[in-house]
């Protein structure tokens, strides 16, 4: 097993460039947040636009394929699969919700 020694990073040198970057990541980072806090409908309605979208590409590359109202109503839980195809889409649907 690998061990890191953090001992070596607090005498390191950092530049100007290198702390800009983590700065701006802690600033994206906090606009993160606040957006979960204040949109979190519109968060959701993305996840699950993410998910199907997701779940129709990833199926697609396996020749995996039916309709696309299928494929909403297979990752919204909304209807049960009817043929082989969509018992796959099922699956990975079931996989991104772990």
């Amino acid at each position: 097993m690998r061990t890191f020694n953090y001992t070596k990073i607090k005498d390191q040198k950092w530049d100007g460039e290198t702390l800009g970057l983590i700065a701006a990541i802690y600033k994206e980072a906090g606009k993160q947040e606040l957006y979960l806090k204040q949109r979190p409908q519109a968060l959701e309605k993305l996840i699950e636009i993410a998910k199907v979208q997701s779940t129709e590409a990833s199926n697609a590359i396996e020749g995996i394929v039916t309709t696309n109202t299928r494929i909403k109503q297979l990752v919204a839980e909304k209807t049960t699969p009817r043929n082989r195809n969509e018992q796959e889409i099922a699956g990975y649907r079931d996989v991104l919700g772990l």
